[in-house]
């Protein structure tokens, strides 16, 4: 039987599939997003591939680039966080559980 994951890792999986998400309703390749919000590259790759979890500056600066406030991003994780953990609903993890492994 698979270890559930802890808040953090539920976290971490759903910031990627909810950047990735705008990331993609934007237009954008991983590469413009980073260059468009002044990051490294490989950055943003990392960070949906589950790689890395972003830093508050990071991901304040991921927001801007994306039109999105850095509230409303973290509001929109922790609602999925809290759904997958009350066990109601991992809709948004089952729908789009191919984005943690599919590539830009």
């Amino acid at each position: 039987m698979e270890k559930p994951l802890t808040e953090r890792e539920l976290y971490g999986k759903y910031i990627s599939i909810l950047l990735r998400l705008r990331r993609n309703d934007m237009g954008y390749t991983q590469a413009e997003l980073e260059e468009k919000a002044g990051l490294a590259r490989t950055t943003i790759s990392n960070i949906e591939r589950g790689k890395r979890t972003p830093e508050s500056y990071t991901l304040s600066k991921i927001a801007i680039a994306l039109g999105i406030s850095l509230d409303r991003l973290n509001e929109e994780v922790w609602e999925n966080v809290k759904k997958h953990k009350d066990n109601k609903s991992s809709a948004l993890k089952h729908q789009y559980s191919d984005l943690f492994y599919r590539g830009d």
